[in-house]
């Protein structure tokens, strides 16, 4: 299935419809516009039990960007488009113990994350062009507000490494393959979203193909239904999304149901995450667990403070009979004034196969978000 945008196209439209919109200097004296953006710069050091890698890194969890929200009405709706690209500096999980000092800056269209229009009103929200599928999202209720430093994607600080099997040192699977939470991606695709019905529910659908990368056709298909409600001072969030891959090429096919629920008591602070996962990947049966337990107070006259532990069990990642597991630490303090966060992390991974005993592999992370 070939689609109604492509690759050039995708960058050939965000780059005509900039130009031709900022030519006329409609930027400048149009309140409908809105530029936004952040840099989130950190410093992670990783051992993998047998070397130590330290570098400077943008972060994996959100990577600096740059970005445009402008709007009008349209008929019974308003008409949004949205561009938002990545900078393409060196993120925290393209590193390796192989590959210890990329580029600094490597920006190619995969940096792209969204050039998107999208019609919306009282009858839903009709969205076409790059974008998050439906299902995107899925695993990130969370409340703890540390969700800038970590997240169910455990794996996007250090992804990149490889647990070394004890011993020997002989190279295993990556932290990125053994950890991973099934989520929906940012797609060329089409999809709709219902207006909330019911006290807070709404469902959305999309179907897309990744044309960013070339040769690339598998067809992608997800389902999702979230829950967002306040009451008596609770805040709770409630995702579940369904994901089907058509592998095309040669690539397999590959279906997954992923949810996430988090709840947030408005005057202590304390919440809590829970999400899970499964994933059928040619006949490989994928599964995992995540929890995460936080407090966020205004301890400090800067700004809020926030802490939480997360946890990670999965089963079956790589290959049957495999177990992975992860504990990690984090803090950020808000600095209101400066627009700015501060975080530090502290992950430890584990890996085991049946038969086959792996080292820990440790990751620090230090820095800070700016954002405008």
């Amino acid at each position: 299935m070939k689609y109604w945008i492509r690759q050039r196209s995708v960058v050939a439209l965000s780059v005509g419809l900039m130009a031709s919109i900022g030519g006329t200097g409609a930027f400048a004296q149009d309140n409908n516009a809105r530029f936004y953006g952040f840099f989130n710069l950190i410093v992670t050091s990783t051992d993998d039990g047998f070397e130590t890698n330290t570098q400077v890194v943008d972060n994996s969890n959100a990577p600096s960007r740059f970005g445009l929200w402008w709007e009008t009405p349209l008929g019974q709706g308003t008409l949004k488009f949205n561009f938002e690209t990545a900078l393409g500096l060196r993120g925290s999980s393209s590193l390796s113990m192989t590959n210890k000092e990329p580029d600094f800056v490597d920006y190619s269209r995969t940096s792209l994350r969204k050039v998107d229009f999208s019609w919306g009103g009282d009858f839903g929200t009709f969205s076409i062009g790059q974008g998050s599928m439906a299902a995107d999202g899925m695993t990130g209720a969370d409340d703890s507000g540390t969700g800038f430093i970590s997240t169910s994607a455990v794996a996007d600080v250090s992804g990149g490494y490889t647990f070394r099997v004890s011993g020997t040192g002989t190279p295993g699977p990556t932290v990125g393959a053994v950890f991973n939470d099934f989520d929906g991606g940012r797609l060329g695709r089409i999809r709709y979203d219902s207006p909330t019905f019911g006290s807070g529910f709404s469902v959305g659908a999309s179907v897309g193909e990744n044309i960013l990368v070339s040769g690339n056709d598998d067809i992608n298909y997800d389902l999702a239904l979230r829950y967002s409600r306040e009451n008596g001072g609770m805040k709770y969030d409630a995702r579940l999304g369904g994901l089907c891959v058509d592998g095309r090429n040669g690539n397999a096919d590959n279906t997954a149901v992923v949810g996430s629920f988090s709840v947030l008591h408005a005057s202590t602070g304390i919440n809590g995450k829970i999400g899970a996962g499964w994933r059928d990947n040619s006949g490989l049966d994928s599964n995992y667990v995540y929890t995460k337990l936080g407090i966020r107070r205004d301890w400090w006259q800067a700004g809020e403070t926030r802490l939480s532990a997360d946890f990670f069990w999965g089963n079956d990642s790589v290959l049957v009979g495999d177990d992975g597991f992860t504990w990690g630490l984090q803090a950020t303090q808000v600095i209101e004034n400066a627009n700015a966060e501060l975080y530090l992390a502290y992950r430890q991974h584990s890996y085991s196969q049946p038969g086959v005993s792996f080292e820990d592999v440790g990751a620090w992370a230090f820095g800070g978000r700016w954002f405008w």
